[in-house]
């Protein structure tokens, strides 16, 4: 039976992918904001501003389509930090293309479950490597 830290490392490593999965889809917003915490922050190397859950409608129109982020994406070096047992920070090279364009970047997303058991994004960044 895998131990409680194999199973968080586990569940962060799948919600990493979920929100990049959420990320390089066609209308990412609702995926995106279903996934982050309402303190959570994301933020984007092309983007100068942070976004913020809390302004939601400025949240809404970074994400409307056609945010189109990626093709597809590998993860490479992923590093999982429990923090305590409902805290944790997923690191990690990403590699994403679009069309003929390479993206890479170094990532850092924090999470913390909530009461009722599920994770939630609080923080995310990106950087141009």
């Amino acid at each position: 039976m895998p131990s409680m830290y194999d199973r968080i490392r586990e569940d962060l490593t799948l919600k990493e992918q979920a929100l990049w999965t959420a990320l390089t889809s066609a209308d990412p917003g609702p995926a995106v904001e279903k996934l982050t915490n309402p303190e959570g922050v994301l933020m984007f190397p092309q983007m100068p501003e942070i976004l913020s859950m809390k302004d939601k409608d400025r949240f809404r129109e970074a994400m409307a389509p056609p945010f189109h982020r990626f093709d597809g994406y590998q993860f490479d070096d992923v590093k999982v930090i429990i923090i305590d047992l409902m805290a944790g920070a997923v690191t990690y090279k990403i590699r994403a293309v679009r069309g003929k364009r390479e993206y890479r970047a170094t990532c850092s997303s924090t999470w913390g479950q909530g009461s009722d058991g599920e994770w939630t994004l609080f923080s995310h960044s990106e950087t141009l490597q």
